[in-house]
Parts: C-alpha cells; structure tokens; sequence
C-alpha cells in the first residue's frame, strides 16, 4: 500500500478507506441483550446496519397518489382502492411510494498507530479529508407532503450528514429536525412537496393475529422497497435494550437489518408501527419488533415542534446500583437535586416511600411526576437517614438540531 507524509518526517498516513469501508459492511451494527430474550440466549438487534449503498436499478414508477382525505387512493393504473381491506399487493402500492431510505454519512476518524518495523508513525484515514463516508443505512416513512419523515434515532446516531432515498431514486440531503434515543425516534425535513405521505393508524386497535407487512430497506438500498408479511404475533412486548426499555409491537413478518425506520402496515394500509428491532440468534426465527404508532406520535408531534420531547421530569443525578441501595456518583450542577442538597455518595433507598433498589425502580416513579413537582427521597448519609424532597426541572437535552 502507498504511503504518504503527514505533518513530518515521522508521521505517515495509509489511505485504507475503501478497505476499512468493505470490512465494516460486512458486520451488523450491534448485537445488544435483551431482558427478554435471556433465557432463549437471544440477541436484540437493531435493525440497521453497515451496507454499501448502491443506486435502485429499479425504482418503483408512477408513485400512487394519496387522497387529501385518505380514504382512497387511485393507483397508477387507474384501480381505485376503498379504504377497507386490501391485499398485500395493493398494500405494498399503497405505502410504497411513502418508504425512503436513509443515508448516514460521516467522516472517517484517522486511527494513529506506532509500526514498530519501521520506528514509524502510521494513520489508517488522512485527518484531512473532508470527505463524508456511508457508516450505515436504514429506511423511513414520509409522514408529511411537505417532506417530513420519521425513522430510529440509532439510524441517524452520529450522522455528519443525512441522506433520504425516494421509492423514486432521487436522493436529498436531510436536515435533522429533533432526535430522540429514549424513544428511538427521529424527524427529518427534506425540501420537496407534493410527496406521498403514508396514513397513519391507531395500534391501539390491533388484534394478534391480524395481518402486519412490512415494508423498508433490509442490506441497504440495493434492496429499498422489499415487503414481507406476516400477523401481529404479540402486543405490549416490553424490551430492554441497550438500557433503554421500550414497548412494542411483536411480529413475524420478516424484518433485517436495514429495515429500521420503516414501515409495519395494517391490512387498511395505514402505518401501525416503526420497525426497530429483531431478536437474531441460531434457532430463532419470525421475531421482530416495531415501535407502536400510537406511542409514536406525540414524540414525533413534540420533535417537530420543540426539537426535543418536552415535559420529561429531571433529577439531576447519575447512580450505580449497589447491595444496599443506589450510590449518587454525580450531581448535575443546576439541577433540582443540586438545590435540595444531594450529594456524591448519598445512598437512596426510598422513592415517595417505596424501595428501590435499581435505576429502572426509580426512573418509573420520577415519571410519575411532572416538571417543577417534588420527588420525595429517604437517603442514607455517613450512617444518618435523611428524607430530602427534590422539586423535578424538565429534561432538555443541552443542543438540540436545527
């Protein structure tokens, strides 16, 4: 490989890119565990992963329009669909035109090594290039004709820059309107009108058993447009992954990486879910997850108006989980926790009266409460029990993207 000088006569840069880029595509994004899936010795998997992107060779033509008033739609050959049941092909018509890919690009972060053959410092990337490299894929739903589109944060997570693919193969450069990894969802803006917004459903309504398809970009773009069917196979799946706890929609329609972001589609052809996750192990087959569109949309409301999701209630601490209790290892400075007097080492064995002992026991009480009310604490400080009420500010985050 050829090498070249970087800023003396020591240091030398390998431009491996390309070769580092091939590598990382071969591998899945993450393989987290799941409280769920524990016993099965089964892996929770976003779905969204490390392909090259590659062109649509063969972009779906004639976009079916949307009704303003989403109770039918006529096709591009002219059927025109009731809004009732419809079959999987005209499901796949129907929403289609509304699934885009995303685009996560970034730039390269040089790695710095000592190549003790030749006494010689060595880097993989050049520092100075400027140029924005796909770290990952994953899919999208327009939500809006005016260019809205909803995914999973950890589509976007780290993105210098964000592109949205149409069913069209036209690609836009995305600004990020809010982002949310407590939810795993975020809101992009593209500059387009006149695009075909998928309908939204109510997964309150939804019954195991019922038809579910889902349609995204499993392996990347290569692949944008794939359906797969399936039924709703559960509701109400709560999944620890990654320290976050979600509640979700469990289905068996086939559902990879790449295909987060996308859609989960009733049998009206109304988007009920948010793809998001798949259990992957040997022997486990047919389980995926997708976000409620229910629980979905006042997140996605509150990311395109505010940035961020507001009236979250805050304490302001971090803790470990220990035999006796929890330990406060940091006090945000300005926080309601600051002002009550809490301190690093203060042991927290209460929350309004009932033990916890872990950070989900206490995180599930303080969101009882709303900003600026009490959360009252029974610590135990240098061996003295003390009860300490925090008054709760909202969590904001500190930057939120324009």
């Amino acid at each position: 490989m050829k090498k070249y000088p970087y800023t003396d006569s020591t240091d030398i840069i390998i431009y491996n890119c390309k070769k580092k880029r091939a590598k990382k595509n071969k591998t899945w994004l993450a393989c987290l565990s799941s409280a769920v899936a524990a016993s099965l010795l089964t892996g929770a998997v976003f779905t969204f992963g490390f392909y090259p992107m590659l062109k649509n060779q063969n972009p779906t033509t004639g976009a079916a329009t949307q009704a303003t008033d989403n109770a039918t739609l006529l096709s591009n050959n002219g059927s025109l669909f009731s809004f009732g049941e419809l079959s999987v092909s005209q499901i796949a018509t129907k929403v289609g035109p509304s699934c885009v890919g995303v685009i996560n690009k970034a730039k390269v972060t040089p790695q710095r090594y000592f190549d003790p053959f030749s006494g010689r410092y060595y880097y993989t990337s050049d520092p100075n290039d400027e140029t924005l490299y796909e770290q990952g894929s994953g899919s999208g739903i327009i939500i809006s004709t005016d260019g809205y589109i909803v995914t999973n944060q950890h589509v976007i997570d780290s993105a210098t820059e964000i592109s949205v693919v149409l069913n069209t193969g036209e690609e836009f450069v995305a600004k990020l309107i809010g982002q949310d990894a407590k939810s795993d969802l975020a809101v992009l803006k593209i500059e387009k009108t006149g695009l075909p917004a998928a309908t939204l459903g109510d997964s309150t309504k939804l019954e195991v058993g019922e038809l579910a398809v889902a349609i995204g970009n499993p392996l990347g773009q290569e692949f944008a447009g794939t359906v797969t069917a399936g039924v709703i196979s559960a509701l109400n799946r709560t999944m620890t992954v990654d320290n976050k706890v979600y509640n979700l929609v469990q289905t068996d329609a086939a559902i990879n990486p790449g295909n987060s972001g996308g859609a989960l589609v009733n049998k009206y052809g109304e988007v009920i879910g948010i793809n998001t996750i798949k259990l992957s192990s040997t022997g486990v087959e047919g389980i995926g997850f997708a976000i409620a569109i229910s629980e979905a949309k006042p997140i996605i409301d509150d990311l395109i108006n505010n940035g961020y999701v507001s009236g979250r209630p805050l304490v302001g601490i971090s803790v470990s989980q220990t035999r006796y209790g929890l330990s406060v290892e940091a006090v945000s400075e300005g926080s309601g926790a600051q002002a009550a007097g809490i301190k690093v080492g203060d042991l927290i064995v209460k929350a309004e009266g009932k033990t916890v002992k872990t950070s989900e026991e206490l995180n599930e009480i303080r969101d009882t409460k709303a900003p600026n009310e009490y959360l009252n604490l029974t610590i135990i400080r240098e061996g003295e029990i003390m009860d300490i009420a925090v008054q709760l500010t909202e969590d904001i985050p500190q930057a939120t993207n324009e």
